[in-house]
């Protein structure tokens, strides 16, 4: 069984006891593409992963989404997978009340009820991913996103995943240099799907980066953004290693 299967077994098993507080959502929408545009990164929160185990386990959620804002942040993304990332929507929901940068919702989304949760606890996106949902499944959760006003942010790690997701038209496709199913990253080929896909989606590179090289591969390949996590986490000096990549948006 690879990593993404697991996951998705433990995702499945998670949903049939996860239940949603009913309450109106009272925080605004932040517009994630727009501040994307203008600081095109997302910091992420993330404490730790199947791929490096513990990261920052003793990190505050808090204190490291408003480092990443007063660093330069476009948006910040929140781990709420907690088997796997030591993450939870608890933590989304005190980040989005916390900074005044649009908020990911980072999950392995296979369910509207973790879609509500982002949507009440704050979240101003979610992520969906190819890898983990049928063509059906994926068009079903795109709509309820959008239908409560959030941004989604597609993931896509094969070029032929794209053929799940294009039938929604999606705005926003990310392209993950790191294969799920065995972990390993690949930038070259990540970079080669984002320089093929149609100029019409806002382009995210995802996963892997960590130096002014990196970014500027992925910038040449077409990225409009860049979503960063492990490296800056990892870092005893964040900041240095924002404004190294951030160096890689300069001509």
């Amino acid at each position: 069984m690879s990593v993404l299967e697991k996951i998705l077994e433990n995702k499945r098993n998670e949903m049939k006891h996860f239940t949603v507080p009913f309450f109106p959502r009272k925080k605004k929408f932040l517009d994630f593409r727009a501040s994307l545009t203008v600081k095109p990164f997302i910091c992420e929160v993330k404490k730790a992963s199947p791929t490096l185990g513990d990261i920052n386990v003793d990190a505050d959620p808090v204190e490291t989404a408003k480092r990443y804002e007063l660093m330069g942040a476009g948006a910040v993304s929140v781990l709420t997978d907690k088997e796997f990332f030591k993450g939870s929507f608890e933590y989304l929901r005190d980040v989005a009340n916390s900074i005044d940068l649009p908020v990911l919702c980072k999950d392995f989304i296979i369910d509207e009820k973790q879609i509500y949760a982002a949507y009440v606890f704050g979240a101003d996106a979610v992520l969906l991913m190819a890898s983990a949902l049928s063509k059906e499944d994926y068009e079903r959760l795109y709509l309820y996103a959008k239908s409560k006003g959030l941004a989604v942010l597609t993931e896509i790690h094969e070029e032929e995943e794209y053929d799940i997701v294009s039938g929604a038209n999606p705005d926003i496709v990310g392209v993950n240099a790191r294969n799920l199913k065995t972990l390993e990253i690949d930038m070259d080929k990540a970079a080669g799907i984002i320089s093929r896909l149609d100029k019409k989606h806002f382009k995210v590179a995802e996963s892997g980066m960590k130096c002014v090289d990196d970014i500027r591969k992925m910038r040449a390949a077409g990225a409009d953004a860049f979503l960063v996590g492990s490296g800056l986490m990892s870092s005893p000096d964040p900041q240095a290693v924002f404004s190294d990549m951030a160096a890689g948006l300069k001509a």
